[in-house]
């Protein structure tokens, strides 16, 4: 189809001119060559091993293993979560156990020791029914320096008998590098009293009297005499042990 059309008339050219078919063919030249440019680009890296549909699909692929392990990371730690709860718990249970068991321990051992004092009264070893010592213990006092100290004084329950008598206690030790003994009367907390702790009983009386020492005295041993009227004196040495009382 022509361009324009021309109308004679005598010498006169009359042209008709269609601007927009101009334009329309330099609109088509333009998206022409930008699809070419794109067809030649995409054809250039398809040629050197890019694919577009296997870019997308491999995001795809990465997108969903992202997802799968976001969702097993998220399980792992739920699971060490509930491992941490379940050690915590073991570990508490554990300690409870352990406290328990110790207790029980301490328990027996003190039972154990109360059926021993209580078989001495009732049946010595020995067989011998006169007065003994069953028990002495130092105990930690009121504050520094102080203590107590404690005596248990047994007899076998053949004797039907009331003992009487008293205590008499020296505790050796060192001071000033010095060997030096402290009689009951040194020690007292309270100043009344003398040197003797007295005691009446039929088969046992516990003795007890609060010491305080001088600074810095080391004792070393407790000697112990327990005189009575009508048996021969009872003489014991103690090592110094401070123990925690139960």
């Amino acid at each position: 189809m022509a361009d324009h059309a021309s109308l004679r008339t005598g010498r006169l050219v009359v042209r008709y001119h269609a601007p927009w078919r101009r334009r329309a063919i330099a609109v088509g030249s333009i998206v022409g060559l930008v699809v070419l440019v794109l067809g030649a680009f995409e054809f250039g890296r398809y040629r050197s091993g890019y694919n577009k549909l296997a870019e997308i699909q491999l995001r795809r692929e990465l997108t969903a293993t992202i997802e799968r392990l976001e969702k097993e990371n998220e399980k792992l730690r739920q699971a060490i979560a509930a491992a941490e709860l379940a050690r915590e718990v073991d570990r508490k249970a554990y300690a409870d156990v352990e406290k328990n068991l110790a207790e029980l321990q301490a328990q027996i051992l003190k039972q154990q020791e109360e059926l021993t004092f209580y078989r001495g009264i009732v049946s010595p070893e020995d067989g011998i029914g006169g007065l003994r010592i069953q028990r002495f213990q130092v105990l930690p006092g009121a504050g520094e320096q102080h203590f107590r100290l404690r005596l248990v004084l047994v007899q076998s329950m053949r004797q039907e008998t009331v003992v009487s008598g008293s205590v008499r206690i020296a505790i050796e030790g060192v001071l000033d590098n010095k060997p030096l003994q402290l009689s009951l009367a040194d020690t007292r907390t309270e100043r009344a009293g003398g040197a003797e702790l007295p005691f009446r009983f039929r088969y046992f009386q516990n003795v007890e009297q609060d010491i305080e020492l001088p600074p810095g005295f080391e004792p070393r041993a407790v000697n112990v005499e327990v005189r009575s009227a009508k048996l021969a004196p009872l003489r014991e040495s103690f090592p110094w042990q401070v123990q925690v009382e139960s």
